[in-house]
């Protein structure tokens, strides 16, 4: 009997028994091909997507298919056409939440157009729209105009242009551009779009280049997080400016500008800056220190202001790119980051550590320091009257030509000083071209654990595929004949196993007390 029970309640339609406005939310996490093909199930669902409230629609996934001949695709995307003129028909005037369009179209934009105004004339709160032409495609200006936008996302091509007149979007908080024009006179229309979301939270450009505008200008005081990946990497920007009190996010790539008249970053609590120089400027700074003539500011960039501005962050990650940025573009003028407490400096052999010390020494607050890779250029600099370290580099005359120069011989004031308690190293052990880099970056965990008074911990996240290695460098670690913290834990992790073990200095004890545990990941 009560089998019997079990087996009736099994067979029952569950999701049919739901109430429509329930069935319609679930309906709306689908691609709406997907949620229209649910039609031919029932009755009862015929009509149901009339009232979903999220539209997904994507013609691109046709061109993924190599096998299709032209005459089928063309015929697919004129059907696509006339099934979104359907949805559309069926909804009438109910109210939107969300429409997504990926699209591929012609020269004729009018049949975009029209369903572009339809979901605004609709109230739509989320616009998503990837474009993709070979022609010119304009956005329709009353986009700008929308009482009702809360979030609007823009993406294709470098045809997907906007053109910007009125702007007046009250309710927005999220806007994405990718790869879109605001074409030749960029920078004022992109400045005034941005000044007209005044309710305007996060900012995300991708694939955006503004190297060819006059200026570029971020300018929005209720911005909360802000994303810019910029690809123009041959020629700098001429100047970019942020008015932005109330950003705390900040995740910044770009060539660096010539200059930066404005950085107003007041409420900075993170940012991940990855400026570079251009190819160019990189190949001429870097043949004028390795012809031993010293660092020379580079030409035609200035990122003093901008560095300056983001000062008061808490938790900052520096590319490579940035690292040397900071050395030729702004040496003289690294300011104090009195907050960071949690710095990630990305490292790249053939970039040397001039503006580390500086970096580090300004950074009185700093309590973890991760080295995503430990890797560092020869800084060829025996010459130099006005280099650092001279006093405390050597060099090795069996390498011929090649300065050896290493910054952390001796003990400089920057690691005896430094109020660092967590190291992390990232990727250790991955291998540059450097025939002794493993060498190399063991060699300088040591100077840190000998040199850097008040670490507690030091993480190493072993880049091997070899247990053994790990045993290797704990070994080795374990032959220090001093160290300069009173305690401090040392971890060895790979993929599959982590070493651990602590090691004990103190004026009343003579060389090292070592506890060390071995398990599994």
């Amino acid at each position: 009997m009560m089998n019997s029970k079990k087996m009736d309640i099994g067979s029952k339609d569950l999701i049919s028994n739901l109430p429509d406005a329930l069935l319609c939310h679930v309906l709306s996490f689908l691609p709406t091909t997907e949620a229209a093909s649910t039609s031919v199930l029932a009755k009862r669902w015929r009509y149901l997507l009339a009232f979903v409230p999220n539209l997904d629609f994507d013609n691109t996934i046709y061109d993924d298919r190599p096998t299709m001949g032209r005459r089928k695709r063309l015929e697919m995307r004129k059907s696509f056409k006339l099934f979104v003129d359907r949805v559309l028909a069926l909804q009438g005037t109910a109210p939107l939440k969300k429409f997504s369009l990926k699209c591929k179209i012609g020269s004729d934009p009018s049949r975009v157009n029209g369903w572009v105004l339809n979901v605004l004339d609709r109230g739509v709160q989320e616009l998503d729209l990837f474009i993709a032409s070979e022609y010119e495609y304009p956005l329709p200006p009353k986009v700008l105009m929308s009482k009702t936008l809360v979030s609007l996302k823009l993406a294709g091509t470098d045809e997907f242009t906007i053109d910007v007149g009125e702007v007046s979007l009250p309710k927005l908080k999220t806007l994405h551009f990718s790869d879109v024009s605001f074409g030749d006179e960029g920078g004022p229309k992109f400045a005034k779009m941005i000044s007209g979301c005044h309710a305007l939270e996060e900012l995300v450009m991708i694939k955006m280049m503004w190297d060819y505008w006059e200026y570029c200008s971020v300018s929005n005081p209720s911005l909360k997080r802000v994303t810019i990946d910029c690809q123009n990497i041959d020629e700098n920007p001429k100047s970019v400016s942020f008015n932005t009190p109330n950003l705390v996010y900040l995740e910044f790539t770009d060539t660096v500008a010539a200059k930066y008249p404005e950085a107003n970053f007041d409420s900075l609590v993170e940012a991940s800056v990855g400026i570079r120089m251009t190819d160019d400027q990189v190949w001429d700074a870097r043949d004028f220190v390795h012809s031993h003539r010293g660092y020379k500011r580079c030409k035609g960039a200035n990122a003093a202001v901008f560095f300056k501005g983001i000062c008061n962050v808490k938790i900052l990650y520096l590319s490579s790119e940035a690292l040397e940025v900071l050395t030729f573009c702004c040496k003289k003028a690294i300011p104090v980051f009195n907050n960071l407490i949690h710095l990630t400096i990305e490292t790249d052999q053939m970039v040397d550590w001039e503006s580390m010390p500086k970096i580090l020494e300004n950074s009185p607050n700093l309590e973890t320091l991760v080295f995503k890779g430990l890797h560092y250029g020869d800084l060829n600099q025996c010459f130099d009257t006005d280099y650092r370290f001279k006093d405390t580099n050597e060099c090795f005359s069996d390498q011929g030509d090649t300065c050896q120069c290493k910054p952390w011989y001796g003990t400089p004031l920057w690691l005896s000083s430094s109020p660092v308690k967590i190291l992390k190293v990232l990727k250790f052990g991955e291998i540059s071209n450097y025939k002794d880099d493993m060498d190399r970056q063991t060699d300088l965990i040591k100077h840190f654990l000998e040199a850097m008074p008040n670490l507690e911990q030091v993480i190493l996240y072993y880049d091997t595929p070899f247990d053994d290695d790990l045993k290797i460098v704990s070994t080795d670690l374990q032959m220090l004949k001093k160290v300069a913290s009173t305690k401090c834990e040392i971890q060895i992790i790979s993929d599959n196993i982590s070493y651990s073990f602590t090691v004990h200095s103190s004026s009343s004890t003579s060389g090292l007390v070592f506890f060390k545990n071995t398990f599994p990941v």
